[in-house]
């Protein structure tokens, strides 16, 4: 588990994406995961675990608990293996716990995990043109705006890239 100052990170886990599926809302881990946590994100758990194969986890996928409370209050993670030195991640939080820095301080935190992973040089991510929020969280994390994209369900996108690798912040 990897700690913040206000969060912990819980690794995606088997039990957590078989719970999810099977419970409104439940308590794993000493944790209380409320109904909705995972946001629109659980819709993929069952692939996740197709793909789990020997692992108890999903590699560099956390659930995020709000340290005073025990609740989780969201997700984020990578969205698939690294390819050629490149990764992508997402996240998302409750309704509740938006506009409190949650998502800056998680995201700093899996860019770190990130750094340590020989595989992967670059950090991918894609935001709505109107989120300026997460917007925000991705510029106060040293990401940079790359281009555009039109994607068919989510119309247009901003792409954003930032460097993992010792000495290029």
């Amino acid at each position: 588990m990897t700690e913040t100052p206000r969060l912990f990170l819980l690794p995606l886990s088997r039990e957590l994406m078989l719970q999810t599926i099977g419970a409104a809302q439940f308590r794993a881990q000493g944790f209380f995961f409320p109904e909705g946590w995972a946001g629109e994100a659980a819709i993929v758990f069952p692939i996740h675990l197709l793909n789990l194969g020997e692992e108890d986890a999903v590699r560099g996928s956390f659930a995020l608990i709000e340290r005073d409370s025990g609740r989780a209050i969201g997700l984020l993670g990578t969205k698939h293996a690294p390819r050629q030195g490149r990764v992508e991640i997402g996240y998302g939080l409750t309704p509740g716990a938006r506009g409190r820095g949650y998502a800056t301080e998680a995201v700093g935190a899996l860019l770190d995990e990130l750094r340590r992973w020989p595989d992967v040089q670059t950090v991918l991510a894609e935001t709505l043109p109107h989120n300026h929020a997460s917007i925000r969280v991705l510029e106060k994390n040293g990401f940079s705006l790359t281009g555009r994209r039109h994607d068919a369900s989510d119309g247009e996108l901003l792409c954003w890239a930032a460097s993992v690798r010792a000495g290029s912040h």
